[in-house]
C-alpha cells in the first residue's frame, strides 16, 4: 500500500478531466448546444465515484482531514450531481458546478492549493456557461475544463514519482566492443 500522500489523487483527478472532455464532446454533438449533458455527467460520476473508491483503497489520499469530512463530501458530490442532473436547472450545468465546488472542497481537505485552484476554475467554467447563452461555449468550456484536470493530474503524478531523469550519453570508448 502507498503511503498517504496528495499525489495519489492523480488518478481521479484524471478521471475528472477525461469525465469533461467526454462531457464536451457530447455538448458539442448536441444539436441545441446548450449545455445541457446532466445525465452524461450523472452517470459519469456514479462510474467515477466507483473507480475512486477502488483507488483510495489501494491508494489513500492525504487524508489531513478527518474521515467523516471526506465521506460528507463524497455523498454531497454524487446528491448534488444526482439531484441537479436530474432536474436539469442552470441549463442542465448544475453537475458541473457541483462536481467543482466539490473538487475545491476535496483540496481543502487535502490542503492542496492545485486541486482547490482546478475546483474553481471548474465551477466559475460552469458559471459562465449558465450565465452566457451561446451554443458552442459550453463545450470548449468543458474542453478548457478538462484541459485544467489534465494538467493537474501531470502536476499530481510529477508530486508522486518525480520527474525521469533525462538518458545520459554512452562514451562508445569505454565500452571495449573489440
Amino acid at each position: 500500500m502507498d503511503a498517504r500522500q496528495v499525489g495519489n489523487s492523480w488518478v481521479p483527478v484524471l478521471g475528472l478531466g477525461v469525465l469533461f472532455l467526454t462531457g464536451a464532446a457530447a455538448d458539442l454533438m448536441d444539436p441545441e448546444g446548450d449545455g445541457a449533458v446532466a445525465p452524461h455527467y450523472v452517470v459519469g460520476t456514479l462510474l467515477l465515484t466507483l473507480l475512486t473508491a477502488l483507488w483510495f483503497l489501494r491508494h489513500p489520499p492525504a487524508l489531513r482531514g478527518t474521515r467523516g469530512a471526506y465521506g460528507l463530501v463524497a455523498v454531497l458530490i454524487e446528491a448534488g450531481v444526482l439531484f441537479g442532473g436530474a432536474g436539469g436547472g442552470l441549463r442542465g450545468c448544475m453537475p458541473w458546478l457541483i462536481l467543482g465546488l466539490g473538487t475545491a472542497w476535496f483540496g481543502r481537505l487535502e490542503r492542496a492549493r492545485a486541486i482547490v485552484t482546478a475546483g474553481v476554475v471548474t465551477a466559475c467554467a460552469g458559471l459562465l456557461a449558465v450565465l452566457i447563452d451561446v451554443p458552442v461555449l459550453s463545450g470548449v468550456l468543458q474542453g478548457l475544463t478538462a484541459t485544467v484536470f489534465g494538467v493537474l493530474a501531470w502536476r499530481l503524478y510529477v508530486m508522486k514519482h518525480g520527474r525521469r531523469e533525462p538518458p545520459r550519453g554512452v562514451d562508445l570508448a569505454s565500452l571495449k566492443l573489440r
